[in-house]
C-alpha cells in the first residue's frame, strides 16, 4: 500500500477520527461512506502495525471536511492504485478535457503512469460534488527512470500552460519517494537547490542532485 492508493474497508468495520466525534454527523458520512463500498485514501503510514493510517474528504454539502481515519488492517477488503485519468473526466469543459487527456497520453507513452487524486478523483468515486471554480487537479505520476521523468515535466509544463487552474501533483520515483512537479522543476534549474521529499513514513528536504541520482538513467 502506497499514498494515494484507494483502499477499501469492509462495510462495518470500525474506525476511529480525532476529526469528528462518533456518533456525529461527519462520523456518520464516513461511516455511511465506508458501508456503500466507497474507497478511502492510504496516507503516510507511522510503521505501526496496529492501524493504518487512511483519509477522507467530503462532498461539497460538508464544506469538503477532511478527514484522518485509523483501521486495523484486518479492516482492508481490497487495495487499488489511484483513477486513471479517462475516468474522471465526466462533466468538465471540452478544453480541460483536451488538455488532460495529452498529458495522460503523452506520460502513458513513455512507460509511466499517471493517477489521479483530489476533488476530481472524489468527485469520480462518489457520484458527488467537490470542486468549485478555483479548484486545483491533482495528478500522481510515477516513473521508473530518467527518460520518463524528462517527459512528465515536460508534459506537466505543456498541460499547464493549457489550463486556466492550477495544475498540482507529485512525481513518485521507484523508492516511494515523491516531490511536486512544479517544485522539482523550478529547483533543478540552480545548482544545491533543495526540495520537498514526501516518502512512505517520513517528509524532509533533499538536494535535488541526490533526489535525481536515486533514479535510474533509463
Amino acid at each position: 500500500m502506497r499514498r494515494h492508493d484507494l483502499v477499501y474497508l469492509h462495510a462495518g468495520t470500525a474506525f476511529t477520527t480525532p476529526c469528528a466525534e462518533e456518533g456525529g454527523l461527519l462520523w456518520l458520512a464516513a461511516r455511511d461512506w465506508i458501508d456503500q463500498g466507497r474507497p478511502l485514501v492510504a496516507a503516510r503510514q507511522s510503521g505501526k502495525d496496529t492501524y493504518v493510517n487512511l483519509g477522507l474528504s467530503l462532498p461539497l454539502k460538508y464544506d469538503r471536511k477532511r478527514l484522518a481515519i485509523q483501521a486495523a488492517p484486518g479492516a482492508i477488503a481490497d487495495i487499488g492504485s489511484p483513477l486513471g485519468m479517462t475516468r474522471c473526466l465526466g462533466g468538465q469543459a471540452a478544453a480541460i478535457v483536451e488538455a488532460l487527456l495529452a498529458l495522460d497520453d503523452r506520460i502513458s507513452l513513455s512507460g509511466a503512469r499517471l493517477g489521479v487524486f483530489g476533488s476530481l478523483a472524489w468527485e469520480a468515486l462518489s457520484g458527488e460534488s467537490y470542486r468549485h471554480a478555483d479548484s486545483d487537479f491533482d495528478v500522481i505520476c510515477d516513473v521508473a527512470n530518467r527518460a520518463q521523468l524528462e517527459t512528465a515535466l515536460a508534459a506537466l509544463t505543456q498541460a499547464q500552460a493549457n489550463l486556466a487552474c492550477r495544475l498540482d501533483g507529485e512525481l513518485r520515483f521507484p523508492d516511494g519517494n515523491a516531490v511536486a512537479w512544479l517544485e522539482l522543476s523550478e529547483a533543478s534549474r540552480t545548482s544545491g537547490k533543495k526540495v520537498l521529499v514526501k516518502g512512505e513514513k517520513a517528509v524532509g528536504l533533499m538536494p535535488v542532485e541526490q533526489l535525481l541520482a536515486s533514479l535510474p538513467s533509463n
